[in-house]
């Protein structure tokens, strides 16, 4: 993911907030956000090589799949829930965001974009599922599981009522301002019940 998107999650939590971060990877962020904003971080992640990484980073990173790691708070017991490039892995995304608001207050999540214009080029010429910057693996090679959009996320906010209070979208250049379904490769937004 690039930095600047990073940067912008840094900026849309609070200081000082309790954080879940679902799908940790080898805790840089989360140890950067911990150090940055002062958060009470800890962290899901199913890799034990990458748990072994975040442990010694001094970070509270539990070893487990997503659903199981919700599993292990109560009721509003984060303010923030992160899913950064974990949402087109999960097995069943509507049940992981509904568990993900009812640990926490507010959830941030960042997706590839299946609709950016070079993924549509690479399926329209070469008949082939896409590989782009954003993308670099070719489909069998990823755990992505679902294939969506900016519109097809939207779609799912509407269906599940949730509220997009912010986003934020980009390509190699930077943040996108318009035409973002076409033009971004990754989005961000802050959901809201």
């Amino acid at each position: 993911m690039r930095q600047t998107l990073y940067d912008l999650v840094l900026e849309w939590v609070p200081e000082g907030a309790r954080v879940l971060d679902l799908g940790t990877g080898d805790g840089e962020f989360l140890a950067r956000l911990a150090q940055t904003r002062h958060a009470r971080a800890e962290g899901v992640e199913r890799n034990p090589e990458l748990v072994t990484r975040c442990i010694e980073r001094g970070l509270v990173v539990h070893q487990g799949d997503v659903l199981g790691g919700l599993d292990q708070y109560g009721a509003r017991a984060v303010d923030c829930v992160l899913l950064l490039g974990t949402l087109q892995e999960l097995l069943d995304p509507q049940l992981v965001l509904r568990e993900a608001f009812r640990v926490g207050k507010c959830v941030i999540v960042s997706y590839s974009n299946f609709a950016y214009w070079r993924a549509r080029l690479h399926l329209l010429w070469r008949g082939r599922a896409p590989v782009t910057p954003a993308l670099p693996q070719p489909w069998y090679g990823t755990a992505n599981r679902h294939f969506f959009s900016l519109l097809d996320f939207a779609g799912l906010c509407a269906t599940m009522n949730l509220r997009q209070a912010r986003c934020a979208y980009f390509n190699r250049r930077g943040r996108v301002r318009w035409w973002p379904n076409l033009r971004a490769e990754q989005a961000l937004s802050l959901l809201e019940q």
